[in-house]
């Protein structure tokens, strides 16, 4: 075996092991946080989920803090790449919309723990409010409102269309539909409110939105 071989072997494990322990420590803090909440949760908590020393933790974390940041960026980086994939290759800002929603809701609905957190812990921390991650959020308007304009240059959308406040519109009535979903299994909620399908509420969401998008036809 050449030197060349060995070292991609030797370093090419090294770097998957750390790649995968990076990943097991985050699912680890995931189902910690959802399970005790955030502000409960210790760091020896989250190493004994994953099966590491907590020193071990601090390896690849700095604090419970770093941990959930993290779990925000990288999850959110996964779904922006997604969309962004999806996107371009559509022409249609109508079509475009609805990937948005649906690249969102499969990501939520693959992962309700993800939902979970995002949805109740977050809403309640400030965390985010100065750190880089917030970034992530910015990016996903960033997207919509992307859209929106796009729609307005081809016609499709009333000229008189303010997508800065469109974006947050429907951003927040999207976040209003995930958190619905997320009370829906509350043991505490004796009402059939929270009660649709995830599906169908993006799209109705979308066509909701749509019809307010677009322009009356002269």
């Amino acid at each position: 075996m050449s030197a060349h071989s060995v070292y991609k072997t030797m370093f090419g494990k090294s770097i998957k092991k750390t790649s995968d322990k990076h990943s097991i420590i985050l699912d680890a803090a995931l189902k910690t946080f959802v399970k005790r909440g955030y502000p409960a949760t210790k760091v020896a908590e989250i190493a004994a989920e994953a099966g590491v020393a907590e020193g071990t933790l601090y390896n690849y974390f700095q604090s419970k803090e770093d941990l959930l940041l993290a779990l925000f960026d990288e999850k959110w980086g996964g779904i922006i790449s997604e969309i962004r994939g999806k996107i371009s290759r559509l022409d249609d800002p109508n079509k475009k919309l609805k990937a948005i929603f649906s690249v969102v809701v499969m990501m939520f609905k693959k992962n309700r723990q993800l939902a979970e957190l995002f949805m109740v812990d977050i809403k309640q921390s400030s965390i985010f409010l100065n750190n880089y991650t917030i970034n992530r959020i910015v990016e996903f308007l960033d997207l919509i409102e992307e859209v929106l304009e796009e729609g307005k240059r081809k016609g499709i959308y009333r000229r008189d269309l303010d997508t800065r406040v469109a974006k947050m519109i429907i951003f927040g009535a999207a976040q209003g539909i995930l958190l619905s979903w997320v009370l829906s299994e509350s043991t505490a909620v004796n009402t059939k409110t929270f009660q649709f399908s995830l599906f169908q509420a993006a799209k109705t969401l979308k066509d909701v939105f749509k019809s307010g998008l677009v322009g009356e036809k002269k």
